[in-house]
């Protein structure tokens, strides 16, 4: 009886720290032509069990732009919710706010940035591994402690190559005077914030990051005749989407033969600097970005 106290007094803080309810929820940069709509999908995970987040299964989610009409949505099976929302008219840069209160009180909010931009400007879509960054410190300068966080820290621009870290910052920062930027990226949403601050960190324009894929979603009736998103398990490229909405989306910029692919497919021109293996029509090569610089659009 004595052993089975004492392993129960060992337990209690691991038993109390697995049952918090923490709620976490994750929704991309939003995307929209001024004046139009936009899907809102976010996905509710719940921490009941250690650093396990499972899908938190209906519960109503709330959605408004700053300023705007107020939608609301239950969550799936898989924590999906989504509603469709009005875009402001005026560009800029928004953001959308996402909020909760389940049947336990427990409340959760969080905040998608959503760039509204001019449905006639040009759009350029980057495929954020190809971007160098510059030149990391120097091994023997670094403290073993720093050298250890670093194994653990998410390499936001990975595949460096410093001496043409300048010409890609002045390339996409002239790029960025006549068309609005947008970064495709694999890594997870939750990361997506910190890509974003390892761009302006590095010098680059700023931009929505988005998924190369996302998952699918299609409406259909609901209850008292209002329409429900249903968000599908399957992935689709993004780029037929943003085709759709801003039509001069016309330029992709890569290095690799994976992505100039998904660009060439999608009906664009695909700038590829370095020298992937690739055959295409719509593709225009340079050696590197400083020969992309010196070419301009």
């Amino acid at each position: 009886m004595r052993r089975i106290r004492l392993l129960l007094a060992l337990l209690a803080p691991v038993l109390s720290a697995g049952c918090g309810g923490q709620y976490t929820v994750v929704v991309p940069d939003q995307v929209v032509p001024a004046g139009g709509s936009v899907t809102v999908v976010a996905r509710l995970l719940r921490n009941d069990f250690f650093v396990l987040d499972l899908a938190a299964k209906k519960v109503p989610v709330r959605f408004r732009f700053a300023g705007g009409i107020e939608r609301a949505a239950f969550t799936d099976n898989l924590g999906y919710a989504a509603v469709q929302l009005s875009a402001p008219a005026e560009p800029g840069l928004y953001s959308v706010s996402i909020d909760l209160q389940d049947p336990e009180c427990d409340e959760a909010s969080s905040s998608a940035s959503a760039w509204v931009w001019d449905p006639k400007k040009p759009v350029i879509a980057v495929d954020l591994d190809c971007l160098p960054r510059r030149r990391p410190q120097h091994p023997a300068r670094r403290s073993a402690v720093v050298a250890a966080m670093a194994r653990y820290t998410v390499d936001l621009l990975p595949r460096p190559v410093p001496k043409d870290a300048a010409a890609a910052r002045f390339t996409l920062a002239r790029m960025a005077k006549k068309a609005n930027i947008l970064y495709l990226t694999r890594r997870s949403m939750i990361h997506h914030e910190q890509v974003r601050q390892g761009l302006k960190t590095h010098g680059y324009p700023d931009g929505p990051a988005l998924l190369w894929r996302r998952q699918r979603w299609h409406i259909v009736p609901g209850r008292y005749r209002i329409p429900r998103i249903v968000v599908e398990s399957r992935l689709v490229s993004q780029l037929g989407r943003l085709r759709r909405d801003f039509a001069n989306l016309a330029l992709g910029v890569c290095d690799s033969a994976l992505a100039a692919k998904a660009f060439a497919e999608a009906g664009m021109t695909v700038l590829m600097v370095g020298g992937a293996a690739v055959e295409d029509e719509k593709v225009q090569r340079f050696a590197n970005w400083k020969a992309l610089a010196a070419e301009g659009l």
